[in-house]
């Protein structure tokens, strides 16, 4: 009956998300998030040594994890779903978190243990999401490189410094048959052998970092800062890193620069020639004195009495948070560290568990290889390389050492396979508005 009006050309409409000022500046500034991570085994320090009011010292991480979570969120509020970064990860994870859930009810004689002890394995791979999605640029994933080589030099250093001066370590460290050892570099990390795996994660990052500056300072800024991290590496004594790192270091050697591989060679050969503790660290696994001591409350007896869990309780384990780790050293008398993170797995999960984390490792590695492959500047196919290496040492590593128990080491190790895959997704092209 009447005409319907014509919209004005200035009408105010409601648009929550694409006005907002402050949330466009979250969602563009969102990768700063990360930096704190950055530096976390300082961070991590010095909230637990001033002893800082709420649980700051053992909540921290998690906040920021939370707030990551929030702002991939708001970016996809503003930005669309489209903005949302998929990979061919993301149905692996799916599956692994589907059947990791799955075991937890099927098997838990304790819930709230059972509930601590899944932590270990689902929180922190929710750090990928983050990583992933928060980066707009290589710029900022090569800047979050930077400052955690610049922390890991510092507690590199701090470790060399507590060899130098003969700091005290307890005994088990070392054992008393061993020769030359008088003093493990544990730095801020408190761990020798997690302080280890963080400089094999690292070296490799530091070596991409020499081969990719544009100029000599930054260069043997970088040259400098592998170098430190390389000696805290050694004064670790810790035999599974060194391993881990030589292992990561062929790897990134065959994937960028096949002439690395002789220096790696040297360097592997060359430290036990220089360092008498060194090669008495090694020799000393080939001996029957360490042999006996492993078969005796070592590494051998702990191992099988993980055979002996998984053969009592086959396809779905002891339940989480029950055995060979520090959940199950807390909450279950007369329990240990098995030291070998996929044994820990099998005996608490079972088979289905221990199948499940090999298929997550293997999809990790393959898709960390695809993205790696996908890149076509130098630059940053080299950093990529570098992440691929260090994170495969922190896989080996975990073969003699619970080293995903740490919430250093696993946060560290899916936010970086986050930043890998999200490197091809960035490459080219400015970030959307």
């Amino acid at each position: 009956m009447f005409p319907t009006p014509k919209p004005l050309r200035n009408e105010l409409r409601i648009d929550p998300f694409g006005s907002s000022h402050l949330l466009r500046t979250l969602t563009g500034g969102a990768w700063l998030l990360l930096l704190p991570l950055s530096a976390y085994p300082l961070i991590d320090y010095v909230l637990r040594l001033g002893k800082t009011p709420g649980g700051l010292a053992g909540t921290w991480d998690d906040l920021l994890l939370l707030g990551g979570l929030v702002l991939v969120a708001a970016r996809i509020a503003y930005r669309g779903l489209d903005a949302y970064r998929k990979t061919d990860l993301h149905l692996p994870l799916l599956v692994y978190f589907g059947v990791f859930l799955f075991l937890l009810l099927v098997r838990s004689p304790e819930t709230s243990v059972g509930i601590e002890g899944l932590r270990v394995y689902l929180e922190y791979a929710l750090w990928f999401f983050v990583g992933l999605n928060l980066p707009d640029n290589p710029r900022q994933v090569k800047t979050l490189m930077a400052f955690f080589i610049f922390f890991c030099t510092v507690a590199a250093v701090h470790g060399i410094g507590q060899y130098i001066a003969g700091v005290p370590v307890p005994a088990s460290w070392v054992d008393q048959a061993e020769a030359g050892v008088r003093c493990r570099a544990f730095s801020v990390v408190g761990s020798p052998n997690v302080l280890g795996s963080l400089m094999a994660l690292a070296i490799p990052v530091g070596i991409a970092g020499c081969f990719s500056a544009a100029a000599i300072r930054p260069r043997a800024a970088y040259a400098l800062a592998t170098v430190l991290m390389a000696i805290c590496l050694f004064l670790t004594f810790s035999r599974g890193a060194w391993f881990a790192a030589f292992v990561g270091l062929i790897i990134f050697s065959l994937m960028r620069s096949p002439r690395l591989l002789l220096a790696v060679a040297v360097i592997s050969i060359g430290a036990p020639i220089v360092s008498p503790g060194v090669a008495g660290r090694i020799l000393y696994l080939f001996s029957s004195g360490y042999a006996a001591s492993s078969q005796r409350d070592g590494r051998i007896s702990r191992w099988q009495a993980a055979f002996e869990k998984v053969h009592q309780h086959p396809f779905v384990g002891e339940g989480f948070g029950r055995f060979g780790g520090a959940v199950a050293t807390r909450a279950i008398p007369g329990n240990f560290y098995v030291d070998n993170f996929y044994l820990k797995t099998a005996a608490e999960s079972g088979l289905i568990g221990l199948a499940t984390l090999a298929f997550i490792v293997v999809s990790v590695w393959r898709a960390g290889y695809r993205a790696f492959s996908a890149l076509s500047r130098p630059v940053e196919k080299t950093l990529a390389a570098a992440l691929l290496s260090g994170l495969s040492a922190v896989l080996m590593h975990n073969l003699v050492e619970n080293i995903f128990e740490t919430p250093l080491m696993s946060t560290l190790f899916w936010l970086f396979i986050g930043l890998l895959l999200c490197l091809p997704r960035i490459e080219a092209g400015p970030p959307p508005e």
